[in-house]
């Protein structure tokens, strides 16, 4: 199917003129604010990024004609570039004989170009074939095609050598050759070259293949030429100067005086005048490879002023030609389009009769139609909102079930930690009550140790008292006086003395014991009331657990 048609726009602004097919895609002339454009269809690989349009965009090379506007459509890129009259290259080279120079120059201008495609930051190629290259009318290279690496579809076949050859013989190939015919009339340079760019991509191998051909043709041409002509002309002066040589030297004047010259400096005067006669034929020669280059270079410019006055004569008879059949064929198309849109109005009044009943039967049978899918559409709402509704019902019981599950599971969970929570802290508090008992045990244990101790010391006092006082009784009792009744004297004056001491030792134990009495008595209600403490935190932190529970 074709994308461009002629007297359609693209995008409402180029008005198609003339489509051409272009390898995969197609290449239109159309116009837009009186200006002319080229319109080029690509077929894209996948999708170009925006930085290849951008690419494209600020695209600038002598040899590439700018690209304005890109436009990514389904698959493909379309280019807007300006219009500039090209003749395809084969219709050039077919026009006259083809010139082995100017096409070893174009090989090396589109060297130059793809080496500079390859190096942009998304890689571009140039399509070698003679159909995507032109010449302008002043005789400037441009190139049609440009594509991107693994994203446009269309990729190279033909590699350099096979390419020149087409350029050389005219003839179109769709694929590369292995070997060059043996009856192609090119010069044993320009065939070496061939035969070595056959089957080559590699831009620096054509290129240094190029500079060979050049060397080998140009160079060794030139050096010829130089090389006969000195030849010739060291031939003529030779003679010439054999003959000036044997009549300038006359016979050397005895001088009766001086003596005679030796041979030695005879023969460095003969040298000096060869070199002298060597050096003029050496200007001399100059001078006239001078005069000849210049008049070949003259006579090289006026010819290829006459091939290029030649050629922009035959492009513009063809294109006048080709302009002239454009005319005709479109003002043929012209009336085969009026006539055709006189037709056309007429079955169109029978085709709108025909198109305003059956829309009229359609319009009947849409609204029957949609009355029958709203009532299809409601009843499938309708059992689909019950199947939901079931759907939802089964994931309730099931999320349901699953929650009693996942609660029995936790609740498990918590009453096994409860029981290893309250075991551990029933050990725990039996430990301590254990603990607590055996410290009270020990303490009691001590004190009465030291109540036994006590009272060991106070008996042992005791006995030491009475001990004391039965010795006191014991001993003699001194001399009385005569007025006084020993009778009356001892127990008045030992007795109150004994009792009082002893009532106060007595009431100092019993004051002690009190005391130590009193101080075990503080020492047990205060371990009873830090037990009772530990015991109610104990049934509160159960209660608080079994609240959480």
């Amino acid at each position: 199917m074709s994308f461009f048609r002629v007297g359609e726009s693209y995008r409402d602004s180029y008005q198609i003129e003339h489509v051409v097919p272009f390898f995969d895609g197609e290449l239109a002339i159309a116009r837009f604010d009186s200006k002319r454009y080229y319109l080029q269809t690509v077929h894209l690989q996948k999708q170009a990024p925006a930085r290849a349009i951008q690419q494209y965009r600020s695209l600038s090379h002598p040899l590439v004609i700018p690209f304005m506007e890109v436009y990514t459509e389904d698959r493909s890129l379309v280019f807007i570039r300006p219009y500039l009259p090209i003749h395809p290259l084969r219709e050039v080279i077919s026009a006259r004989q083809a010139d082995e120079d100017q096409i070893v120059e174009w090989g090396k201008q589109l060297l130059q170009l793809e080496a500079e495609l390859k190096s942009m930051p998304i890689p571009m190629y140039l399509l070698l074939d003679p159909r995507s290259v032109g010449v302008t009318d002043s005789g400037e290279l441009k190139v049609l095609f440009c594509g991107l690496e693994q994203i446009t579809v269309l990729q190279p076949t033909l590699d350099w050598g096979t390419f020149f050859y087409s350029l050389l013989s005219g003839h179109y190939l769709e694929e590369p050759i292995a070997k060059l015919p043996d009856n192609l009339p090119v010069s044993k340079p320009m065939a070496r070259l061939l035969q070595k760019s056959l089957g080559n991509r590699s831009i620096n191998s054509v290129r240094s293949q190029i500079e060979t051909y050049e060397k080998k043709k140009h160079g060794k041409g030139l050096f010829g030429r130089l090389f006969r002509g000195e030849k010739k002309d060291s031939a003529q002066h030779g003679g010439k100067t054999g003959a000036d040589h044997h009549s300038s030297i006359s016979p050397p004047v005895k001088d009766p005086i001086s003596s005679p010259p030796s041979s030695s400096d005879v023969r460095l005067s003969q040298t000096a005048k060869h070199m002298l006669l060597l050096e003029e034929q050496r200007k001399e020669f100059e001078r006239r490879e001078q005069e000849r280059l210049e008049q070949m270079r003259q006579e090289f410019e006026r010819r290829q002023q006459e091939l290029l006055e030649k050629q922009r004569q035959e492009l513009e008879r063809r294109q006048q030609e080709l302009l002239e059949k454009q005319r005709l064929e479109f003002e043929q198309k012209q009336k085969e389009l009026l006539m055709q849109k006189a037709e056309l109005e007429r079955l169109k009044g029978e085709e709108q009769q025909r198109e305003r009943r059956e829309q009229e039967r359609l319009e009947r049978e849409r609204r029957e139609q949609e009355r029958l899918e709203q009532e299809r559409l409601k009843r499938e709402q309708q059992e689909q909102a019950r199947k939901e509704m079931e759907r939802l019902k089964q994931e309730r019981l099931a999320w349901e079930q699953q929650e009693r599950k996942r609660l029995g599971r936790i609740r498990q969970e918590f009453e096994q930690k409860e029981q290893e929570l309250k075991a551990k802290l029933q050990q725990e508090f039996e430990e301590r009550e254990q603990r607590l008992l055996a410290k009270q045990a020990q303490e009691y244990e001590r004190q009465q140790q030291e109540l036994l101790e006590q009272q060991r010391r106070l008996e042992k006092e005791k006995l030491e008292l009475e001990r004391r006082r039965q010795a006191k009784a014991n001993q003699p009792y001194p001399k009385q006086s005569l007025l006084t009744n020993p009778d009356s004297i001892g127990p008045s004056l030992l007795e109150p003395e004994n009792t009082g001491k002893q009532r106060t030792e007595e009431e100092h134990i019993s004051k002690e014991q009190e005391e130590r009495q009193r101080l075990l008595k503080e020492r047990l209600e205060r371990e009873s009331e830090e037990h009772a403490q530990l015991a109610k935190q104990f049934e509160e932190y159960m209660k608080q657990m079994l609240n959480k529970k």
